[in-house]
């Protein structure tokens, strides 16, 4: 049902409804009729460059009715007067143009609707130019209106490069030249910039800035250079200037110019400023003249076992430079035997060729069929003009595996049973897709059981160990060790025959770094050994059972448990208490010829009531014997070692009568030096015997450390682990009192008795308790001097005599007995 409206502006109709047997109360329909009324919402004008043509827009015209929300009215444009400088057109569907002067709304609004200009002649470098036009939507009218068009060469229009008259660029084939001629470069329009009189006057005139990087430029036979860089549109338009191409692999070129009016009566010089410069674009058209080149050497693809991989042009790369990629044509002659390559958006089916571009693009993949073989597949590969190039591609397979990266010994302290296993003792990695990783005991253990969440469990997964769920407990307390045997397994691989080694590791300090003397006897100590914790844990004294002996020496221990035993016996087993009294002895007898140093060690097991028996070792570095403390002595009385220092029960027990001057022993074992006084009677007859070791007599004097020799007035004493500086100090204050007192009054008698003062031989010491090697001895006319001589222990030579040698008899032949001892005959 439609309404049209006619006549007045106001009205209506009355109407009544009935069902056919009834009718309703009569109705008044009533109707109100507006005026139309048209407007010009833009007429904002066009700007073109000279020359050209451009479509109308609605952002350039256009004219809207007061009810144009409906979209049914259609305005009409009727052109009452046309340009005089261009034409207006219609773009058909086919593109192809026609005049028009009557045309409507929606066409402008769908830009088929342009302004080509014409007239160049009668044109400046800046013109303007309109059209005349009524707009009608019936029954109403607008009109007339102006369309304004300037059409000037400083439009910058997008996609338009130049302001020229003309700068389209050329187009040349590989190697070969082409003209750039008026139609190519014309840059006559700037004389538009000057005043009509001046234009006869002046003349266009180029100049090339930047050469091309793949041509050159003639002018005739002349190549344009940067010393001769200039050519005029005269010669453009006339002759043409020349572009040749260096028949190089590229695809485009172009230099570049200024461009400026020059006057003809004037030297061809470009202006400081006023000039335009440009660009000329030139089109290379390849020529097939290259072969594919083959870029990937190594034609081999390693893939995983079941998996797929994209063919990448990192894998397979072939180039020509005068051949895009996608006309790089690949033929699968020969498919792989181990799997087939296919297509990324068909991977079920064959692919029997495909190009570069493909490959590019990551659209072909290599899909392995899960066989362990590896396989090859044969192609070639062209570029459509040459012939092909044929190859062998390599498809080695990686086969799925399990690798075990960590597999560490589990320790379990001394004391304890239960221990966690970790990924740091336990931990496997697969190349496989499937990443679970499960562990199954292939052998039970033979002292414990594994636990996760205190249940006892035969397999478990690698989840399990990062976790730190997983827990070894041990319920034989007689070993020492223990083994998990295991394989892992995948849905896709297996590893079998692993082994997790546990042992017990002792409750034990042990000294690291220690370097014991060759042939001297170290006595082994707590800060060398010590199970005192593992004592105190237990209530017992722990047991050491030497399993592996050292190789280069002995470990030793004095019979009958007494530090001043003197007797050796093999030391197979000894405990901590034997360690506290110092009875265990390592006796170190190696070979050092050639060598600094040699290592050792003895290993053992420790062994405490109620805990697990654990294996330990003593390592050690046996060095040379160290000269400070392999001090040496003059010739006159051998040294003694008390009992206690002898280091194995083949030393010489026999025993030796000293002199009546007292004896200084010196005993080394490790850095400890200590020294004693053997006590005589007035006569210098020997209260006592002492054992004495085969030794040489040292033919130097001794050095003696500061803090290490302490001197007894008494018989033998124990070596003692701490000095005590007064009870050396008040024996030794009263020793030299009694002997002052013995020396002056023997002088005296002397003086007395003898014609002839006796001159003394021996030097005094200076101090007894420490003297230092740097000290100068000093002579006394009145004390008689005291020399003492170690006896360095020789398993090879007999002991030294302890009388002086032949040439010192002489020396005291005619002397009275009481000269004798003051002169040290008897050993004073």
């Amino acid at each position: 049902l439609v309404f049209v409206h006619s006549g007045a502006m106001s009205g209506g109709f009355s109407f009544q409804v009935t069902d056919g047997l009834n009718f309703a109360p009569r109705q008044i329909f009533s109707v109100t009729a507006q005026a139309l009324i048209i407007s010009l919402e833009v007429n904002r004008g066009l700007s073109i460059f000279p020359g050209s043509r451009k479509p109308l827009s609605s952002h350039d015209l256009k004219a809207v009715t007061n009810d144009d929300k409906a979209g049914n009215r259609t305005v009409t444009f009727t052109v009452i007067s046309s340009p005089r400088l261009g034409r207006l057109l219609k773009m058909n569907s086919d593109n192809h143009t026609e005049d028009v002067s009557v045309f409507t709304q929606y066409l402008v609004s769908q830009g088929l609707i342009l302004y080509q200009h014409m007239d160049l002649e009668n044109t400046g470098w800046t013109v303007e130019d309109s059209f005349t036009f009524t707009a009608s939507s019936p029954p109403a009218a607008l009109g007339p209106e102006d369309f304004q068009i300037t059409i000037s060469y400083d439009i910058n229009e997008p996609g338009r490069h130049s302001r020229l008259l003309a700068n389209t660029g050329a187009a040349v084939e590989e190697g070969d030249r082409v003209l750039i001629d008026q139609a190519k470069l014309d840059a006559s329009n700037l004389l538009l910039q000057l005043p009509p009189p001046q234009r006869s006057s002046h003349e266009i005139w180029f100049q090339v800035t930047v050469l091309p990087h793949h041509g050159t430029i003639m002018v005739g036979e002349r190549n344009i250079t940067t010393g001769k860089p200039n050519f005029s549109q005269y010669i453009v338009n006339k002759f043409g200037v020349t572009y040749l191409h260096d028949d190089s692999e590229s695809l485009a070129d172009n230099f570049t110019f200024a461009v400026w009016p020059n006057p003809k009566s004037k030297s061809t010089t470009k202006p400081e400023a006023d000039f335009l410069e440009e660009m000329f674009n030139i089109t290379i058209t390849p020529v097939n003249d290259h072969t594919p080149e083959l870029k990937t050497k190594g034609l081999q693809l390693k893939v995983l076992q079941g998996s797929r991989l994209i063919v990448g042009p990192e894998i397979l790369k072939v180039e020509d430079l005068d051949t895009p990629p996608n006309e790089i044509q690949y033929m699968i002659i020969r498919h792989p035997n181990n799997g087939l390559l296919a297509m990324a958006h068909d991977p079920d089916t064959p692919a029997h060729h495909f190009t570069q571009a493909d490959i590019d693009n990551l659209q072909v993949w290599f899909i392995q069929d899960g066989s362990p073989t590896s396989g090859v597949f044969y192609f070639s590969v062209t570029d459509g003009g040459h012939r092909p190039l044929y190859k062998l591609f390599y498809l080695d397979v990686i086969p799925i595996s399990i690798t075990l990266v960590n597999l560490t010994d589990l320790i379990l302290p001394q004391g304890q049973t239960t221990v966690l296993i970790t990924n740091a003792h336990l931990s496997a990695v697969t190349n496989g897709r499937s990443l679970q990783i499960n562990y199954k005991i292939t052998r039970p253990l033979q002292c414990g059981h594994l636990l996760i969440e205190n249940q006892v469990v035969t397999s478990f997964v690698q989840e399990d160990l990062d976790s730190g769920r997983l827990s070894y407990h041990m319920t034989n307390l007689t070993a020492s060790e223990d083994q998990l045997q295991f394989s892992l397994f995948t849905s896709e691989s297996n590893l079998t025959g692993q082994t997790l080694h546990i042992r017990v590791q002792p409750l034990l300090w042990v000294i690291s770094h220690l370097k014991i003397a060759n042939r001297v006897a170290h006595q082994l100590r707590k800060k060398d050994l010590d199970a005192t914790e593992l004592a105190n844990r237990t209530n017992s004294d722990p047991t050491f059972e030497v399993t592996e002996p050292p190789i280069h020496g002995r470990l030793v221990r004095r019979a009958g448990r007494a530090v001043d035993s003197a007797v050796m016996e093999e030391a197979a087993l000894f405990t901590q208490s034997d360690i506290n009294q110092g009875i265990v002895v390592l006796e170190p007898h190696a070979n050092l010829t050639g060598f600094d140093m040699l290592n050792d060690s003895f290993t053992f097991l420790l062994r405490a009531n109620h805990v697990q028996p654990a294996t330990g070792s003593l390592s050690f570095t046996i060095v040379p014997p160290d000269p400070l403390l392999l001090q040496t002595f003059t010739p006159d009385v051998p040294l003694l070692l008390p009992r206690d220092s002898l280091m194995t029960s083949a030393f010489s027990q026999k025993t030796l009568e000293t002199s009546t001057r007292p004896t200084i022993q010196k005993e080394t074992m490790g850095n400890l030096i200590q020294s004693r006084w053997q006590e005589t009677d007035a006569w210098g007859q020997h209260s006592g015997k002492e054992p004495s070791i085969d030794g040489k007599i040292s033919p130097t004097r001794v050095i003696w450390p500061h803090a290490a020799t302490k001197v007894h007035p008494g018989g033998p004493i124990q070596p003692r682990e701490s000095s005590y500086p007064l009870m050396v100090i008040i024996p030794l204050a009263g020793l030299f009192l009694l002997l002052i007192v013995t020396a002056v009054a023997l002088c005296v008698w002397l003086l007395i008795q003898k014609e002839e003062k006796t001159k003394p031989l021996l030097k005094p010491r200076a101090n007894l308790e420490s003297p230092s090697p740097s000290c100068t001895p000093e002579r006394s006319v009145a004390i008689p001097t005291v020399t003492v001589t170690p006896l360095i222990k020789s398993s090879s030579n007999p002991p030294a005599s302890l009388f002086r040698p032949p040439e010192d008899e002489q020396m005291h032949q005619g002397l009275s007995p009481w000269e004798n001892v003051l002169l040290g005959k008897h050993g004073l």
